[in-house]
């Protein structure tokens, strides 16, 4: 098991690379977001020679709010040209992997035609990747209300699609965590993993064991992920003071071998 974390889009990315590798992690999950991280303004061949140097791997994950979903055709073009452009830039790191975020579709479209909507976007954008050498995930978004019924046509209409799991967003507002429900569907295209806490009622970002109550059984979520025979990269998406980032990536490090 690999541990990594994000980088912080509001500082300078060179400078999150430098204390990413400095604290002892096994990788950057590069979000490509404005400000300091925008596709078309950083400095990418200089980003490579930093993680380079800094001897870290990396995964890059596309900015959250590119709106694929939004009900102009011009502006869904143009947030396909940036998930490419996100591709383009995963060759250039020597990231194997990019993700992006699952936001639904056009909100005239039915439901088969939002499949079909995933199906042509993402065939598109898996073809860019294939030629790149980049494989494409997509993550589970915190809104669960019939996702995992959506994502389970989405995966079989695309074969070359992989699964990126937030267990966070699995826990929120659920009568249980959704880790196994979409491992039993999904646990073959499993690619990555996001983990942090919260209450059970918003996407908070919160060090582990943090809430009071409703949140993340670690040991749980674990043995679930290595039931599935899981032993990749896990990234911790815990915002904030990032004393309370390391000590969750002490606790993961703990945690992790109980979890056999």
């Amino acid at each position: 098991m690999q541990i990594g974390v994000m980088n912080n889009p509001q500082r300078p990315l060179l400078e999150e690379i430098a204390w990413i590798a400095a604290h002892g992690f096994d990788y950057i999950d590069l979000t490509l977001e404005a400000p300091a991280a925008a596709p078309e303004t950083a400095d990418w061949p200089a980003v490579a020679r930093a993680l380079h140097d800094a001897e870290l791997e990396v995964v890059c994950h596309a900015a959250p709010y590119l709106p694929i979903e939004n009900p102009s055709p011009a502006v869904r073009q143009a947030a396909l040209d940036d998930l490419r452009r996100c591709v383009d830039i995963a060759k250039l790191l020597g990231a194997p992997l990019c993700t992006t975020h699952f936001r639904g579709w056009p909100a005239y479209l039915s439901e088969a035609d939002g499949y079909e909507y995933y199906r042509q976007l993402f065939s598109i954008l898996i073809r860019h990747g294939e030629a790149q050498g980049v494989q494409i995930a997509l993550e589970n978004s915190s809104d669960n209300h019939h996702q995992l019924k959506h994502f389970r046509e989405i995966f079989h209409r695309l074969p070359q699609l992989k699964l990126l799991f937030d267990i966070g967003h699995g826990n929120i507002k659920t009568a249980k965590s959704m880790t196994r429900d979409y491992l039993f569907a999904l646990a073959d295209r499993l690619a990555h993993v996001h983990l942090s806490d919260n209450d059970g009622q918003g996407d908070d970002h919160l060090p582990i064991g943090a809430p009071r109550r409703g949140g993340i059984d670690l040991l749980h979520e674990l043995r679930g992920l290595r039931s599935f025979r899981y032993e990749e990269k896990i990234t911790l998406e815990v915002f904030g003071d990032r004393r309370w980032l390391l000590a969750s990536a002490d606790l993961l490090r703990e945690t992790w071998p109980r979890a056999a």
